[in-house]
């Protein structure tokens, strides 16, 4: 296996400067208010904004932790990344205007629209920490862990130069231009990046001996590597079980049910409703079909190299046997871009949280956008700190996924209800939250071995148990709060009829009509899915 040499890292290190370059050009529009800092003023068009959300997304853990999916538990496994479209374009649906109409500048502020009184401050306390440092730092560590893995297969340097330039290369251009130099420099990073992973999918095959040969190799691999589904458990490796919770219950039992905060943060910057929606179907779409260059990859180390040691090594070994000097650098290059990418998103949205939720909520409610837009800078460099040394303590990105996943999938539900059911107030969101997360971490510690589907089902039915009592036995939220709600971000009267007949609201549909659009863009995306796949691995 080749390492980069001089022509390689000559590719990486101009691809940095250009990616550098373009993350300066907008400090000044940045520095004007937290508002240019964390949403960009809301100015910004559909295209731009789901090109971010893909990229933010594409991170350099991701064809990882694919590749330990394809090799462990076939292709059916992806449907643990595939599920997430599910959810996204429900989000574009239903919850993408919603949102816009809101208005707030963080998920964590809506409850305080939606609830009101002292719960509500709680929750918004309570959320900023959960969201905007627990799992911030949690998706960069694992972010830092992946790129370790990639590095030290790629070259014989120490690995710890390399990422301390990349890291604050990211982090300077994000704590002077905010949410304008990340998504401006995710759009140069995304299109290298979906071209690195082409690149990587086209050399892999062609290392194999083509389509073809790939195709004849595959067919003494276990029966369920190419499976694209797991009704039943013969003839593939992934349980049944898992399958079934990952397309029925896994995308909306989810910290992302509702939208999730980076995607959140976009539709918030979008120029109005349409655009929150179309940058929410783009990302979607791209989201599912991407993939298909990292199964293929996945697929040629497997019947290239077999299962390894560490599954996840396999992708970077595989670019070191079939990539030539120069199109190594391109694609480790379009690595470094997808890392930087999601730590740039992270670091801004994390101090999204902390400064609009906490610091500004309840610490300083007083002082000026220039002191609120210095603080976040501060705060961005803690959070790095941490995830840094978290990262330290973790060995595998899948695993970090999948608990991350279960840590917050008992409250998914109640973030969905809480748009369309008046009674949900703020014990219920606080109450879901903090048993999901007692439950995870517990079947993390206490049964590790367990499948990831049923710890999705404990913690979703575990918290259920809890919050669904704890709701009916608390106070309902203030009419005149719900009323105000309502007339904010009018989301039909399905659920809210008390408030719409008290007030004499006129209703206009929303609720079903999305879902119908939900389910015919389901319908379609995933036949052009299967039809892709199907072409690529010879079963059409």
């Amino acid at each position: 296996m080749k390492t980069m040499n001089a022509l390689d890292l000559s590719i990486l290190g101009v691809y940095l400067l250009i990616v550098f370059w373009i993350g300066l050009r907008f400090t000044k529009q940045a520095g004007q208010s937290t508002d240019h800092f964390f949403v960009a003023n809301r100015g910004l068009p559909w295209w731009l904004l789901g090109i971010s959300m893909a990229a933010t997304n594409y991170s350099i853990d991701t064809p990882l932790a694919i590749t330990k999916m394809v090799s462990t538990q076939g292709i059916a496994g992806v449907w643990f990344w595939w599920a997430g479209a599910l959810s996204a374009l429900l989000v574009a649906f239903l919850f993408s205007r919603l949102w816009r109409r809101a208005g707030v500048v963080t998920d964590a502020e809506i409850v305080e629209l939606r609830y009101g009184g002292r719960p509500a401050a709680a929750l918004r306390l309570f959320k900023g920490f959960y969201f905007g440092v627990f799992f911030n730092v949690f998706i960069m560590a694992w972010v830092f862990l992946a790129l370790q893995k990639v590095i030290s297969a790629m070259t014989d340097l120490p690995t710890t130069p390399l990422l301390v330039t990349g890291t604050l290369l990211a982090f300077i251009y994000t704590i002077a231009s905010g949410i304008y130099g990340v998504i401006l420099t995710d759009l140069f990073q995304y299109g290298f990046a979906a071209l690195g992973a082409i690149l990587i999918a086209y050399f892999s095959i062609d290392y194999v001996g083509g389509l073809e040969a790939l195709w004849v190799k595959l067919e003494s691999a276990p029966e369920g590597l190419t499976a694209m589904t797991a009704f039943t458990d013969e003839g593939v490796m992934l349980p049944s079980s898992v399958f079934l919770t990952y397309i029925c219950v896994k995308w909306w039992a989810h910290k992302w049910a509702d939208g999730g905060g980076k995607h959140i943060q976009r539709m918030l910057s979008a120029r109005d409703e349409r655009h929150a929606m179309w940058a929410t179907i783009f990302f979607a779409v791209n989201a599912t079909l991407v993939v298909w260059p990292w199964i293929m990859t996945a697929l040629c180390a497997y019947v290239t190299m077999g299962i390894q040691p560490d599954p996840e090594m396999a992708y970077p070994k595989m670019m070191t046997l079939a990539l030539p000097h120069g199109v190594l650098g391109l694609a480790v290059a379009c690595l470094a871009g997808a890392f930087m990418s999601t730590i740039d998103t992270h670091l801004n949205l994390g101090a999204s949280y902390v400064i609009n939720d906490l610091y500004r909520r309840f610490i300083k409610p007083e002082g000026s956008e220039q002191h609120y837009v210095f603080m976040a800078r501060l705060t961005m460099g803690g959070m790095l700190a941490l995830s840094v040394l978290l990262s330290m303590n973790m060995d595998s990105v899948e695993s970090a996924w999948k608990f991350l996943i279960t840590f917050a999938s008992g409250a998914g539900v109640t973030w969905i209800l809480r748009w369309f059911w008046w009674r949900i107030n703020a014990w219920t969101e606080l109450s879901a939250m903090t048993a999901s997360a007692i439950i995870a971490t517990s079947l993390k510690f206490y049964a590790p071995d367990l499948l990831l589907s049923a710890k999705i089902l404990y913690c979703v039915i575990g918290s259920a148990v809890i919050w669904l009592p704890i709701t009916l036995l608390t106070a309902p939220v203030d009419h005149q709060r719900l009323a105000e709600f309502v007339q904010r971000v009018r989301p039909g009267m399905l659920g809210w009829g008390p408030v719409y007949e008290r007030e004499s609201i006129t209703d206009q549909p929303y609720l079903l009509r999305a879902l119908g659009f939900w389910l015919i863009s389901v319908i379609l995306l995933f036949g052009l899915n299967f039809l892709i796949g199907a072409a690529l691995i010879g079963k059409l």
